[in-house]
C-alpha cells in the first residue's frame, strides 16, 4: 500500500488548520492552508487523467486538483508544511516524483446577491472543512488498522448526512451543484471495499470546494 510506509507520520493527530472568519464591505475572510502531495506535473487534462490513474494505482487519491490554470494529480492532503514533507521525502525514496504544493485561503469575494446569504456560506465553509478533516482522519485510520471497513462506511454515511445538511439548506445557490456532486462521490466510494486512497480522494474533493468556492 502506498501509504503504509509513512503511516507513522499519516497517524499523527494533528489539530484542524485554524479558521478566521471575518466580514468586510463585500468580502467573507477565512483562513486555512492546505498541503498537498502531488504526483508530477501534467501538463493537460489528458495527461493528468493518466496520471491520475497510476497514482491511484499506487494507493494515492489520484484527484486532479485544479488550480491557478495548472493541473496537480494529489495523492494525499496535510494540515503542516511538516507532514507533507515528510510524506513527499518518503515517497522521493521510493523514485516517485512528487512534490508539496501549499494552497492557502484567505478572502472571498462576495457579489451583491451573496452578501444577504455571508453568514450561510461561512457555516457552508466550515461544515465543510470539518468534513474534509474527517474523511482524513479515516484515510489514517484505515492506513493504521484503527478504522475497519464498518466504520470507514460509518463515516462515508456521516460525510453524506453533513454534505445533504448544507444542501437542503442551498438549495439553489452557488454551493448547489458542488455538494450534490460530492454527494455522488460518497455513493460511488461506498459500495465495495473502502480504501484510504477513497478517503483521502473524499477529503480533498471536499476541499477543492472549500479552496475554490465563488461566492454568488
Amino acid at each position: 500500500m502506498f501509504f503504509i510506509a509513512v503511516s507513522a507520520v499519516c497517524a499523527v493527530t494533528v489539530l484542524i488548520c485554524v479558521c478566521a472568519f471575518a466580514f468586510s464591505a463585500g468580502s467573507l475572510n477565512f483562513k486555512a492552508a492546505f498541503y498537498f502531495v502531488c504526483y508530477r506535473a501534467p501538463e493537460n487534462s489528458v495527461s493528468a487523467g493518466s496520471l491520475s490513474e497510476t497514482a491511484a494505482s499506487y494507493g494515492g487519491a489520484g484527484y486532479i486538483l485544479y488550480h491557478d490554470g495548472d493541473y496537480y494529480v494529489t495523492v494525499s492532503c496535510y494540515y503542516s508544511q511538516n507532514d507533507a514533507d515528510t510524506v513527499c521525502k518518503s515517497l522521493k525514496r521510493r523514485d516517485l516524483d512528487c512534490s508539496v504544493l501549499k494552497i492557502e485561503t484567505e478572502k472571498y469575494k462576495l457579489s451583491s446577491s451573496a452578501k444577504k446569504r455571508a453568514k450561510l456560506y461561512e457555516g457552508n465553509l466550515n461544515t465543510m472543512n470539518s468534513l474534509s478533516y474527517l474523511a482524513y482522519e479515516c484515510a489514517n485510520g484505515l492506513d493504521t488498522g484503527e478504522y475497519n471497513q464498518s466504520k470507514a462506511k460509518s463515516v462515508i454515511n456521516d460525510l453524506k448526512s453533513g454534505l445533504n445538511g448544507l444542501l437542503n439548506a442551498n438549495a439553489d445557490n452557488c454551493f448547489t451543484h458542488d455538494l450534490k456532486a460530492l454527494i455522488d462521490e460518497c455513493d460511488d466510494k461506498k459500495d465495495g471495499y473502502i480504501y484510504s486512497k477513497d478517503m483521502r480522494y473524499l477529503q480533498i474533493a471536499i476541499a477543492d470546494v472549500v479552496i475554490h468556492a465563488t461566492l454568488s
